[in-house]
């Protein structure tokens, strides 16, 4: 099912499951188990000593024979040292965050070591990717703990669109449904934390996986954010007591008193007075199951599904293939309704109720997601650039994805409608074009948004005409 997926190849795995390396809650026995069962298991070395995590890599050495990694907080004290001593004790995969450090390690250690860096914006993963990084983590703000500002299938397609090398979707993914929405979005593999948190394997303690199963979709709140340390944590006494003191004015000092700690106490002993760090998946996890029992039933239900996923994919219209390189599921223009190279483009999009991304998003309300909604549109827009005569010719076919910006929606995109999207471009200069975009269902608004597209080559003519005329 995976012989020709990237992320396992790289990586020498059966399944693109990685478990997420969390801080004080996954250590040797956590991804050794995640390892055996066909994923890539982490053990989370923030705010740990080198003693302990040289003794969590010599014990999984005695566990299993198969590759794990190491989670490093590239901004504890003792991150460098980690690495370095890791190397020296046979471990090749590291996944990073926290700090930018991970790119002088990636140019250090070149080819001899794997190092995913965690990405939360597009500038940070074009970064990774010059760096040398064979392939990126990106996490969206519906995580557990320290969270970014965006969300998962907001910048996931974006981030697939900027990069060359397999992109790792994390954050909000606990089940086949999260993978298969991960992959139609250009994820070669996935990260799962929580849903691991809540294994028999972890080492948190066991009223901290209670309250992960009996938490409820709204349970998940966000504390240290006045402090710059946005985590996100399932509500509780400490929780709702510390977001109290941050909008009563308590002084930034205090608030960074309350927060140390936090973490451990609620893994080791209180759940109370702790940080129960966990995502917004939270809400759809019922129970606690081994490592194997979850990569297992992840990759059946995946499995059984995989042929019918995507039978609605075929495209109508064989014009689109010429201006488009998006192939299905992300390619969503069914037609091209009017084109008008470099001037404007119609399209239309059929939502059959057996479309793919009805079932990846709300299970039980049928609905497009606005990020896949914002991507057809953004395809329909493309077609104006690379439909004209110099994208080609003069410009190499190379075009990037600058910003898609005010977009606003005005109603949901339901099974049942035709979505007639209409881009045009405002202005052309220097190589950055600027344009609007409509999206309706017969003749009722259900998106607007702006974008700006850079032809990298059309840029780099203008200013050797400007040197030239000088």
């Amino acid at each position: 099912m995976f012989k020709s997926n990237k992320i396992c190849a790289l990586l020498d795995i059966q399944y693109p499951i990685i478990q997420g390396g969390m801080a004080w809650s996954t250590d040797s026995k956590l991804a050794c188990a995640v390892s055996d069962a066909g994923g890539l298991g982490i053990i989370g070395c923030g705010g740990r000593d080198l003693e302990w995590v040289l003794y969590e890599i010599d014990k999984s050495k005695k566990i299993t024979s198969r590759r794990i990694g190491l989670n490093v907080a590239m901004n504890d004290y003792n991150a460098v040292n980690i690495v370095e001593i890791a190397i020296a004790n046979g471990i090749k995969v590291f996944t990073m965050g926290g700090a930018n450090v991970y790119l002088q390690l990636i140019q250090k250690y070149g080819e001899d070591v794997l190092i995913i860096p965690l990405v939360g914006s597009v500038m940070e993963a074009k970064l990774a990717e010059r760096a040398g990084a064979k392939a990126i983590i990106c996490e969206g703000q519906e995580s557990g703990g320290s969270i970014g500002r965006l969300s998962l299938f907001s910048l996931l397609p974006q981030i697939v669109d900027a990069v060359q090398i397999p992109v790792i979707a994390a954050g909000g993914i606990a089940d086949s449904r999260g993978i298969r929405a991960a992959f139609a979005l250009g994820a070669h593999g996935i990260q799962m934390g929580t849903r691991f948190l809540a294994s028999k394997e972890c080492c948190v303690s066991e009223d901290y996986k209670q309250r992960i199963v009996k938490a409820r979709d709204t349970d998940s709140m966000v504390i240290f954010s006045k402090i710059n340390f946005p985590a996100r944590v399932i509500k509780n006494k400490f929780s709702v007591d510390y977001v109290s003191k941050e909008k009563n004015g308590t002084s930034d000092n205090e608030l960074a008193k309350l927060s140390k700690g936090r973490l451990r106490l609620a893994v080791e002993s209180d759940v109370d007075s702790g940080a129960i760090m966990a995502g917004e998946i939270s809400g759809m996890i019922r129970d606690v199951k081994t490592a194997r029992e979850i990569i297992e039933g992840i990759v059946s239900s995946f499995s059984t599904n995989e042929i019918d996923l995507y039978k609605d994919t075929v495209v109508s219209d064989e014009r689109i293939s010429q201006y488009l390189r998006h192939t299905p599921p992300i390619l969503l223009v069914d037609k091209i309704l009017e084109l008008k190279p470099g001037i404007e483009c119609r399209t239309s999009l059929k939502l059959s109720k057996d479309k793919w991304f009805f079932k990846c998003h709300y299970p039980d309300y049928s609905v497009m997601p606005g990020s896949l909604l914002v991507e057809a549109m953004s395809q329909t827009m493309t077609m104006v650039v690379t439909s004209m005569d110099e994208f080609n010719k003069e410009w190499g076919g190379i075009l990037l994805l600058s910003s898609i910006s005010n977009a606003k929606f005005k109603k949901e995109a339901l099974p049942g409608f035709e979505l007639i999207m209409s881009a045009k471009i405002d202005s052309f200069k220097r190589g950055i074009i600027k344009g609007n975009i409509i999206c309706e269902s017969e003749g009722e608004l259900i998106c607007t948004c702006e974008m700006t597209i850079i032809i990298p080559n059309a840029i780099k003519q203008f200013s050797i005409s400007i040197i030239k005329d000088k």
